[in-house]
C-alpha cells in the first residue's frame, strides 16, 4: 500500500493557511491516495464483504468521506494526520472510511446476535426483542405483557425510549412521535459512516434490563483493535448526576485518565468483567477496529450493540497517556481493500 508521506495532505498545509477552502483540496488529495491504492488492494468477496467504495460508488462515498473528515477538521480545529497513528480518534475515522464491513451489518442492532461466536451463545445473547414494527403507525402493545420495554430503533445512536405496556394514549402518541423522526431520516449522514444508510430502518420494542426502573444498568464499553481489547470504558449512571466513566486497560487495571467523559474514580468490577473481556475480544477480532458494548445485570451478559465509530470520529481523547496506549494497537494501521464483484467470483469459479 502506497504510504502516505507520497500524497500532499500530510502534514503539509495548515488551516491558517487553508482556512476552509482546504477541506476540498485535502479531499481531492486523500481520494487520488485511495483510490490509487485500490488498483493493488486485497481483494474480497463481493458476496460475504462490502465497503463504502462497492456499494455506494465513488461519488456518494468521496462525499462520505469529505464529511467524516470536515466534521473531524470542524470539532478539532485542524485536519487528521493518517501517516502515523498519533491519535485515536484519527484512526477510527479512517477505518471507518476503508475499512470492510460484512454484508449483513453488523452496526443494524437487530443483527448483533449473528456476530457472538457459537461457542458463546449459551453464555451471551441480545437483549429479547418482542416487536419489530415498519412504521412509527403500526406501533401498538397486541399481545404484549404487561410491564416495562424500551422503544428503539435499528439504525441509530440515542434513539431510545422507556416505555410501558399497556401503552397509555399519551405514552402512544409520544412514542409514536419519536419513531417517526428515526425513521423518516438516515443516521450517519453527516459523518462517514455509509454502513447506516444501507440498513432497512425499523423500530422495534426490547425487554427492559433493569433491575429496577430507577437503576440504570451498567455499560461495559470494549474497544477492540486488530483482535486485541485496548480499552474498557464503563458508562455508569447514565441519565444521573453521578453519571460516572471509568476505564481500564486490557488486562482490567484501573486508569486515572479522564478518556471522553469524566472518570470520578475507580469502581470494584464484577466476578465476569474478566469473561466479558474475553467475549468482547472474540466477537471484536472480527473486525480491524469495534467497539464492543455489554450490558451486565447479575450473572447476565448482553451483547448491546457493535459501533465502528463512536462519537462519529470527532471526540477528543482527555488523556494524552491513554491516547498514545491506543495508538500502540494501530498496528497494522487500517488497510484499504478491494471487493471483488459477485459476478467475477462466479466466472472464477
Amino acid at each position: 500500500m502506497r504510504e502516505f508521506h507520497e500524497q500532499a495532505f500530510y502534514n503539509k498545509r495548515t488551516r491558517e493557511e487553508m482556512k476552509d477552502g482546504f477541506v476540498k483540496e485535502y479531499i481531492r488529495d486523500f481520494w487520488d491516495w485511495y483510490t490509487d491504492n485500490l488498483k493493488t488492494a486485497p481483494r474480497l468477496p463481493g458476496e460475504r464483504w462490502m465497503t463504502g467504495y462497492s456499494e455506494l460508488g465513488a461519488r456518494k462515498m468521496r462525499n462520505a468521506a469529505r464529511r467524516g473528515i470536515g466534521a473531524y477538521y470542524r470539532a478539532r480545529g485542524r485536519f487528521p494526520d493518517f501517516l502515523a497513528p498519533r491519535d485515536y480518534t484519527q484512526m477510527t475515522l479512517l477505518n471507518s472510511i476503508i475499512a470492510p464491513m460484512p454484508r449483513v451489518i453488523p452496526a443494524d442492532k437487530l443483527n448483533v446476535g449473528e456476530f457472538i461466536p457459537e461457542p458463546l451463545r449459551d453464555q451471551v445473547r441480545p437483549a429479547k426483542v418482542h416487536r419489530v414494527f415498519d412504521s412509527a403507525e403500526a406501533l401498538s402493545d397486541d399481545g404484549l405483557e404487561p410491564g416495562s420495554y424500551y422503544l428503539k430503533s435499528n439504525h441509530g445512536s440515542s434513539h431510545v425510549l422507556p416505555i410501558t405496556a399497556p401503552f397509555a394514549p399519551e405514552a402512544l402518541k409520544a412514542a409514536r412521535e419519536a419513531a417517526d423522526g428515526w425513521l423518516s431520516k438516515p443516521f450517519g449522514t453527516h459523518s462517514s459512516q455509509w454502513w447506516y444508510r444501507l440498513i432497512d430502518r425499523k423500530i422495534y420494542l426490547e425487554e427492559d434490563l433493569r433491575e429496577t426502573p430507577d437503576q440504570p444498568i451498567p455499560d461495559f464499553r470494549f474497544h477492540v483493535i486488530n483482535g486485541r481489547v485496548a480499552l474498557l470504558q464503563l458508562d455508569l449512571g447514565l441519565g444521573t448526576d453521578n453519571r460516572n466513566n471509568p476505564v481500564f486497560d486490557g488486562d482490567l487495571n484501573y486508569l486515572p485518565h479522564n478518556f471522553l467523559r469524566d472518570n470520578l474514580g475507580e469502581v470494584d468490577l464484577p466476578a465476569q468483567a474478566g469473561f466479558a473481556r474475553d467475549a468482547a475480544r472474540e466477537i471484536g477480532a472480527q473486525f480491524p477496529y469495534v467497539r464492543v458494548d455489554f450490558y451486565l445485570r447479575g450473572d447476565d451478559l448482553f451483547l448491546g450493540e457493535l459501533t465502528f465509530l463512536p462519537n462519529s470520529g470527532r471526540r477528543r481523547i482527555r488523556s494524552n497517556e491513554l491516547n498514545e496506549m491506543l495508538c500502540s494497537y494501530w498496528n497494522p494501521m487500517p488497510q484499504v481493500v478491494a471487493i471483488e464483484a459477485v459476478a467475477e467470483q462466479q466466472a472464477a469459479e
